[in-house]
């Protein structure tokens, strides 16, 4: 557990220290976008359907501010770099590419007993991955159209 509250940490500084390719307000309006849709799902899944978990399931860990700040870390390099302006292709790579980063990562902690998985498998959160940051790209590229025309 320490290691990967190092990690995070680190990607945590990562973020804040890299150029900047986007302004502060599409990556805000983005990455509070995500973690309300991640919110909202992991609620559903977890509590509804007792999908998949975090830690413990029977009480509540502040170590899933780790979690969140890892999050918000990654978010933060993918969609800073996300390659707006370039070809349909592109941003289907960079999606696709991004999607298999993140399935790594959950397998990750899936191995480190941080997530466990319910009825849960990996072929869901790869799909839901996808989808996901086809959803954000919709938001970063409509925060980014009413930057430019205001």
């Amino acid at each position: 557990m320490k290691l990967f509250t190092v990690t995070v940490i680190l990607v945590f500084l990562v973020a804040l220290k890299m150029p900047r390719k986007r302004t502060r307000h599409e990556l805000l309006a983005t990455i509070q976008f995500a973690l309300l849709m991640n919110f909202v799902t992991d609620l559903y899944l977890d509590l509804k359907y007792n999908l998949y978990w975090y830690f413990d399931k029977e009480q509540i860990e502040l170590l899933y501010l780790v979690v969140v700040l890892g999050e918000i870390a990654v978010l933060v390099i993918i969609f800073n770099y996300f390659p707006l302006k370039s070809n349909t292709i592109k941003k289907f790579i960079y999606i696709l590419c991004w999607t298999c980063i993140l399935v790594l990562l959950e397998l990750y902690a899936v191995c480190i007993s941080i997530l466990h998985y319910g009825e849960w498998n990996i072929i869901y959160s790869a799909v839901a991955y996808f989808i996901s940051m086809y959803i954000l790209y919709f938001v970063l590229d409509y925060t980014a159209d009413r930057r430019e025309t205001q």
